[in-house]
């Protein structure tokens, strides 16, 4: 039986008249838009890697809600993984950043962002979050 890998990542976001989701493309398939995510550390809480993927993947730093906003599960590798997902909002968004040269990054109003995120499990808990968050 496979051990599922349990991962944590953020809906990154700021209110600038509107919804803006930042995306950023994948390491492993550069030409999929995806959401921050990792492996959860010994020791390290999801919401702590969600602050810690969204600074290494996407360069910004931010505030992490206290409970997931949705979840899914996938399968990559021959590895069966599960990824609970927080809102961040971002507080701010850096020049450079750990993995800049393997990533790009772009901040979308809400339904640019939907149109490109690769998933349609990402797509389905980010649409559920902005009404969640929408004011």
């Amino acid at each position: 039986m496979n051990k599922i890998i349990q991962q944590a990542g953020a809906i990154p976001f700021i209110f600038d008249k509107e919804l803006k989701v930042m995306i950023i493309t994948s390491k492993a398939f550069p030409d999929r838009w995806v959401l921050p995510k990792g492996h959860i550390e010994e020791n390290h809480s999801p919401q702590e890697t969600a602050v810690r993927e969204a600074f290494e993947e996407a360069g910004i730093h931010g505030v992490v809600s206290d409970i997931p906003v949705g979840a899914y599960d996938y399968h990559k590798f021959n590895r069966n993984y599960h990824v609970l997902i927080y809102m961040l909002k971002i507080t701010e968004t850096l020049d450079s950043w750990p993995e800049q040269t393997f990533r790009k990054r772009q901040l979308l109003p809400l339904k640019q962002a939907l149109a490109v995120l690769s998933d349609a499990n990402v797509r389905e808990i980010v649409t559920a979050a902005a009404d969640l968050y929408s004011v």
